[in-house]
């Protein structure tokens, strides 16, 4: 059995071949050619969850289940909130193939898919980012989104200043004066000067006030994934276009939505489309420069399986492992 380390996985696979990976997945997704069981979540009595999500990608043989937990309370402890594993089966045998950390495989999967929504969704000429959170899912986002469009300015706010500081001198530090980073100390000034933005956040209550967005704003909302909890205000939905990894997923996880539909503010009806939908251009996306359009992004199990299998190739090809 193949194992493979969080170091190994960043030597394996780019997120620039993560994007084009959700970009074949969603098109399979679309056409109904993977098999994605509901997900079992349990929530612990210290706020904790644990979530046991299994796929299958018959397209490039990719079966298996990833174990992730997410511990908001581990932050006092200086500790990961997010912690997984991707375990990898044989579809021939059924043996236990590999078993990889999981961590870095949801830090490039959630934010390719984003990246990918990014690309279809925000206007051609957006080059100002703005991103609400400072942790592994921030970071991963930055990267991932100056692959989709020419960043000139990145904010970043996170309840501790440090944290957003840091972040923005390690990017001010490994990459070309191509653009501007920096920590802010207020998401309202993330908001208020970005076009594209970005909420990864563990927060229970909204961290974006939809009245500051202007006009032609693309979110991406990754941070919640219960139907209680949310990253967003009402007036936020209400001004967005809204789109979706998958309609299923979002109508029984997606708290940004779910919340405001339970109040009457929106409705089924008005998520316009998942992402599977957009790739394959069966339903259209953004209609003008001047509308705001909302992704939420519950996360599939199908994105970590197909990444998996894909490092699980090149990790027998260059002896990992």
């Amino acid at each position: 059995m193949t194992v493979l380390s969080y170091e190994d996985i960043a030597k394996l696979i780019s997120i620039g071949e993560v994007i084009e990976l959700m970009r074949e997945l969603f098109a399979e997704v679309g056409r109904n050619q993977v098999v994605l069981p509901e997900r079992t979540v349990i929530d612990l009595p210290n706020d904790g969850t644990v979530l046991f999500m299994p796929a299958y990608v018959p397209n490039v043989g990719g079966i298996g289940v990833k174990i992730v937990s997410v511990f908001p309370h581990n932050l006092e402890k200086g500790i990961p909130t997010v912690n997984a594993h991707v375990l990898l089966t044989d579809p021939e045998t059924g043996r236990i193939m590999a078993i990889m950390d999981g961590t870095m495989i949801t830090a490039l999967r959630t934010a390719a898919v984003s990246a990918l929504a990014t690309d279809l969704l925000a206007v051609k000429g957006a080059e100002r980012l703005g991103v609400i959170g400072a942790g592994v899912q921030a970071r991963a986002h930055i990267n991932a989104l100056l692959r989709v469009r020419r960043i000139r300015q990145i904010l970043i706010y996170s309840l501790e200043f440090d944290k957003s500081e840091s972040l923005a001198r390690e990017f001010d530090r490994s990459t070309s004066s191509s653009f501007v980073c920096r920590g802010v100390r207020s998401a309202e000034e993330v908001v208020i000067h970005s076009d594209i933005i970005v909420t990864a956040t563990t927060s229970h209550a909204p961290v974006l006030q939809g009245n500051l967005l202007r006009d032609g704003t693309h979110i991406n909302a990754i941070g919640s994934f219960k139907p209680h909890t949310r990253e967003v205000d009402d007036e936020t939905i209400q001004r967005s276009r809204i789109f979706v990894d998958l309609r299923a997923a979002a109508l029984k996880e997606a708290g940004d939505l779910l919340i405001p539909m339970s109040y009457g503010v929106i409705s089924e009806s008005d998520i316009v489309a998942d992402l599977g939908e957009l790739v394959l251009a069966v339903r259209p996306g953004r209609q003008n420069d001047k509308e705001i359009t909302f992704f939420k992004s519950v996360g599939l199990a199908v994105e970590d399986i197909i990444v998996a299998k894909r490092i699980f190739d090149r990790a027998e090809v260059h002896s990992f492992g």
